[in-house]
């Protein structure tokens, strides 16, 4: 059988969720069946995961994997009439050229002109993984409700969706966004042995990471911006400093709030206890100098830097938004709090400090609870799956 071509379209191929679930995918792919082409955008002025350093390394990688990688430099993430109708231009021309039997879009604004494009060009099987969604915690009312309209519509020349958790897929479905027998939910895979070689290791830092010998470090991974909610993280570290003096924040990730989060901190007398440091590629040994993890997100579509956490042992709290409690569940693999409240949060980081028995219980629970279904492999499977389906479903099979 001569392999089906799939094209992967994604507004960012960075260090981001959404990108590493892209690359493990295309990589993962059974090439006997499948033959993928990635197709990502540039950085733009959203540099952040990374940027266009962590593209660039991220085309080398696929490249390495014998799979080819185009990249179009209008394709960014915020809204550029000249650049949009560029990129679709681009992106019609590369479908017409390429004939793929599936298109599979990533994300947002990738997912508006990719699927649009595919329509165009022909392409029979249209495949789209939202990877979370924009209804809410992203925008203002007004561009909320526009993003959802727009989704409506896309929805309907799509062959099939697929969600990370059952709480997207019914997020969408709530909002009238996809039918229900066209959405599958596959979780976002992870290199598990990477992180559950980090089980029981507490107190490990790399070098630079400048946190006293003595300090307890609560964690938290994902870039600067205003929904991954790390205001709040600081708000609740002030609250908890007199208590707790050898507490200490440790934030791994880039993006435009640093300054902000830093003067943050010196106005709420904490500067000295949070640690900003930065992108960082190695996530596993980070995790390793936390002694819990905090996601204080205000959206979540799964949170893979929740479930990588999880996966290295590491006690959690997080916001209950989005896909995060088909993840965690309250009180016996983590506890949940409601998102944009320090005050509920640092009770609940306080709880933890208070009795190390339960931090060490939810701990084991959390990386037990990662099995096998969040592998990358078993991601990759299951993807192929969905396209089986709907190449069957466009009598392709």
């Amino acid at each position: 059988m001569v392999p089906r071509k799939v094209v992967h379209v994604i507004t960012r191929l960075d260090r981001g969720g959404s990108a590493q679930n892209t690359l493990l995918t295309a990589i993962g792919h059974d090439r006997t069946r499948f033959e993928p082409l990635v197709v990502a955008g540039r950085a733009g002025r959203w540099d952040d995961q990374g940027g266009d350093q962590a593209t660039d390394q991220s085309r080398r990688r696929l490249e390495l994997a014998g799979i080819r990688c185009l990249l179009v430099p209008t394709l960014t993430r915020e809204v550029h009439p000249i650049k949009d109708l560029a990129t679709l231009r681009a992106l019609i021309k590369t479908l017409r050229r390429e004939k793929p039997a599936i298109v599979h879009t990533h994300t947002s604004k990738a997912g508006f002109l990719g699927r649009i494009a595919a329509k165009i060009a022909g392409s029979p099987v249209l495949i789209h993984t939202p990877h979370g969604h924009v209804f809410y915690g992203h925008f203002g009312r007004l561009t909320s409700w526009m993003f959802l309209q727009i989704e409506r519509r896309l929805a309907r020349i799509t062959t099939h969706m697929i969600a990370l958790t059952e709480a997207e897929r019914q997020e969408h479905l709530a909002r009238r966004v996809g039918r229900a027998d066209g959405f599958t939910v596959v979780p976002s895979g992870i290199d598990l042995e990477r992180f559950r070689c980090m089980v029981g290791l507490f107190g490990r830092r790399p070098q630079d990471i400048t946190c006293p010998p003595d300090a307890i470090v609560v964690g938290s991974v994902g870039w600067l911006t205003e929904v991954k909610g790390h205001r709040f993280l600081i708000e609740a570290l002030a609250r908890l400093k007199p208590h707790h003096p050898r507490l200490h924040v440790l934030i791994v990730g880039s993006g435009r709030l640093r300054e902000e989060y830093a003067a943050l901190a010196g106005r709420l007398g904490v500067g000295e206890a949070v640690h900003l440091i930065g992108e960082r590629q190695d996530v596993p040994d980070c995790l390793a100098a936390m002694d819990f993890f905090v996601l204080p997100s205000l959206n979540e579509g799964m949170g893979r830097a929740l479930v990588e956490a999880m996966a290295a042992g590491r006690p959690v709290v997080a916001s209950k938004v989005g896909g995060v409690p088909a993840i965690v569940e309250d009180r016996r693999t983590g506890l949940l709090v409601p998102p944009g409240d320090p005050v509920a949060l640092a009770a609940a980081i306080d709880e933890l400090l208070r009795r190390p028995d339960l931090a060490k219980a939810l701990g084991i629970a959390a990386s037990e609870s990662i099995g096998l279904r969040f592998g990358a492999q078993a991601m990759v499977r299951a993807v192929e799956a969905v396209y089986e389906t709907a190449l069957a479903k466009a009598g392709m099979s």
